[in-house]
């Protein structure tokens, strides 16, 4: 059956009807009448049932008498506005019933014939199960939003066109930026580095054409306050049942102190204790990635360095006056070498220098300088003693195809600097296409 509607409700005299009391009776819903005092005056079969009381013990009786403060706090407001001439309604938890329910009370003012309000009618409608699921629901994101907010990690959310809509205090901690700030703006505007922008849009236009579902990785981050920190971004595109994205959770933690932690073992793990130049294992690398990226026509140019005489101030002076020595050498090196350059320590007193060089004539060039920087720097000032250095020259594609063949050839270079005098510089001989090339130079 249906309830009682609004023009139903501006009938005068509307239970005195016979008809239409026969249809209130005849409503499967909860229908009283109240009069101008505020006193139950009808109500129909559902009512009573509802009411668990005699008609004796309702009729005449305000609510506020029949149900208590509490049921009269909640309809109150209702009553006024019914009474007023509008249409109200109001939740109210049905405390007489076991065990209580929720039902929601529809008010419906009742004009006499002169147009004055007389009555009102009250509908109740049973609601417990959407008002306790509503609940719940409310609960479960309560719970939701301070879970979120108290992660360690930053929680945040933006629609399909990348604008944000949850910025967690997290987020806040982490990034700088308030909640205020955020929400409404675009994903990129900001804190996200200039140069990191075409990127990462391309990587959240994936996302949103569904060629990915998630995305994890490490970028820089400028905070509110202009420091850079190195951040983690865990992506992922919550989608609709027809498969569009309704909107991109991100997930976001500070790892600028792992990252910073890594930089310095990677440094470690590089560089030779001893003179801080890169480790042999390094250089290696090095030179490897260098062939491997080496475009045709581009020459690249080892140089195989051993120091002069060096035994004989470890024999004379010590290891400590002779390591001293081994790192003035190496830095004086690494200060003429460009930032693209490399120079490695194989050990002992042999270095390596990787280079690209426009032609052979600047490999030679580079070679006569080192060879003059290390005499300089291998000088001990108390003893009046002095390393030189012996350096062979090598060059891809020239002498050499693979990093052994090139490392075994400036060694060769080596030794003939060394049998021709030492103190100078070699160019291998070797050449791939059998033509010749000038003498070792001092």
């Amino acid at each position: 059956m249906q309830a009682l509607t609004p023009d139903d409700a501006l009938l005068p005299g509307l239970a005195a009807v016979p008809e239409v009391r026969s249809l209130l009776e005849a409503v499967d819903l909860p229908i009283g009448r109240w009069d101008a005092e505020g006193r139950l005056t009808f109500f129909n079969p559902p009512y009573l049932a509802w009411a668990h009381r005699t008609p004796q013990e309702l009729r005449g009786k305000s609510l506020k008498e029949l149900y208590g403060d509490e049921a009269w706090a909640a309809a109150q407001p209702a009553f006024e506005r019914g009474f007023a001439g509008q249409q109200a309604d109001y939740l109210r938890l049905l405390r007489h019933l076991d065990p209580p329910r929720w039902a929601r009370i529809q008010v419906f003012p009742e004009r006499g014939q002169d147009g004055r309000i007389e009555a009102i009618y009250t509908i109740a409608h049973d609601v417990h199960d959407d008002v306790t699921t509503a609940t719940a629901l409310k609960r479960a994101n309560w719970l939701l939003e301070q879970a979120l907010d108290n992660l360690p990690w930053g929680v945040i959310e933006s629609n399909s066109a990348l604008v944000i809509t949850r910025w967690s205090r997290s987020a806040q901690a982490i990034l700088g930026y308030t909640e205020a700030e955020r929400l409404g703006t675009h994903r990129l505007s900001l804190g996200v580095p200039e140069e990191e922008r075409a990127r990462t849009l391309a990587v959240y236009e994936r996302l949103l054409r569904g060629e990915i579902d998630n995305w994890v990785e490490q970028a820089q981050y400028i905070r509110k306050d202009r420091r850079r920190i190195w951040v983690e971004w865990t992506l992922s595109a919550l989608r609709d049942e027809e498969g569009r994205v309704v909107s991109l959770l991100t997930f976001v933690r500070d790892v600028t102190h792992q990252v910073d932690t890594h930089a310095r073992l990677l440094h470690h793990a590089e560089r030779d204790a001893l003179t801080g130049v890169l480790s042999r294992r390094a250089i290696m690398e090095r030179l490897d990635t260098a062939l491997s990226r080496r475009t045709r026509g581009d020459m690249l140019a080892l140089y195989f360095i051993d120091l002069d005489g060096f035994k004989q101030i470890n024999d004379r002076l010590g290891h400590v006056r002779g390591d001293r020595l081994l790192i003035q050498v190496a830095h004086a090196i690494q200060d003429v070498l460009r930032r693209d350059d490399a120079i490695g320590r194989l050990g002992g007193d042999e270095f390596v220098v990787l280079s690209a060089v426009a032609d052979l004539s600047a490999a030679q060039s580079l070679a006569a300088k080192l060879v003059e920087v290390s005499a300089a720097a291998g000088y001990d000032l108390l003893s009046g003693l002095r390393v030189t250095a012996s350096i062979g020259v090598a060059a891809v594609p020239t002498h050499a195809r693979s990093s052994f063949e090139l490392l075994q050839r400036a060694d060769d270079a080596m030794y003939t600097a060394k049998k021709e005098g030492k103190n100078r510089w070699a160019l291998c001989n070797q050449r791939l296409d059998g033509g010749e090339n000038n003498r070792p130079h001092l």
